[in-house]
């Protein structure tokens, strides 16, 4: 049994493609943000309504939410505005199913698969921002989630990727497909493979992406920033 985990493509079809490429799965966990950022909303909220007939199970994050109901995302900072630009942009090649779907993943979800028991959310406190610089927490942190009794807590939002085991609970955050931040440009996932947690990167065609921001109708000036923030795999101040 072989679970693809995926988070905050943010519009990013080529990186999401080069995963794609790469994992064969039996079934595919989407941790939220499809849209905002990247050239190519459509096709990969296209792609998560056709997976979505399958064995799929996915929640809805911030700015999944944002284009859905057409507010503002709450980013901090810079990111704010290339958040409100692109989704007003984007939100022109969206159907009215496609923001249905969007409208439809669930805030937070909670399944077993085999029976390992997961519990899914976009963003939460116990994600790299609350464990410090080191990665490492007091286990007081995790007291609620320990009750929970979760074999798996899976977290997106930051794009940053870890593995934190914690009780008998993992936590996992596969990073981000379309817009990583950790300084290293290549998409990153993971995957649950016999019931044994992995982060992977793979290398995509980052040109192309750039190539598909810089031919729309978005302004220079923010088609330049996203794709240094590409680039280099991170936001450079």
């Amino acid at each position: 049994m072989k679970i693809l985990i995926i988070s905050d493509i943010h519009a990013n079809w080529y990186a999401l493609e080069a995963i794609l490429d790469k994992e064969t799965y039996d079934a595919l966990i989407f941790l939220g943000d499809v849209v905002d950022f990247g050239p190519s909303p459509r096709n990969c909220v296209k792609f998560l309504m056709n997976s979505s007939k399958g064995r799929f199970w996915g929640v809805r994050g911030d700015h999944d939410h944002a284009m859905a109901y057409g507010i503002n995302s709450k980013c901090p900072g810079e990111l704010n505005s290339l958040s409100d630009i692109t989704r007003e942009w984007g939100e022109g090649f969206l159907s009215s199913e496609e923001v249905g779907f969007l409208r439809r993943l669930p805030i937070n979800n909670q399944f077993s698969i085999h029976s390992m028991n997961f519990e899914l959310v976009h963003g939460s406190d116990l994600d790299t921002a609350s464990l410090g610089e080191s990665g490492s927490s007091s286990d007081t942190e995790y007291n609620d989630f320990d009750k929970q009794e979760r074999n798996y807590i899976l977290i997106g939002h930051s794009h940053k990727p870890y593995i934190k085991l914690v009780g008998n609970t993992t936590i996992l955050n596969p990073g981000s497909a379309g817009q990583p931040r950790d300084f290293n440009p290549r998409a990153s996932y993971a995957v649950i493979e016999n019931g044994v947690p992995y982060i992977k990167r793979v290398s995509y065609d980052i040109e192309r992406t750039v190539n598909n921001l810089e031919r729309s109708a978005l302004p220079k000036q923010l088609t330049s920033k996203l794709s240094s923030m590409l680039y280099v795999g991170g936001i450079l101040n």
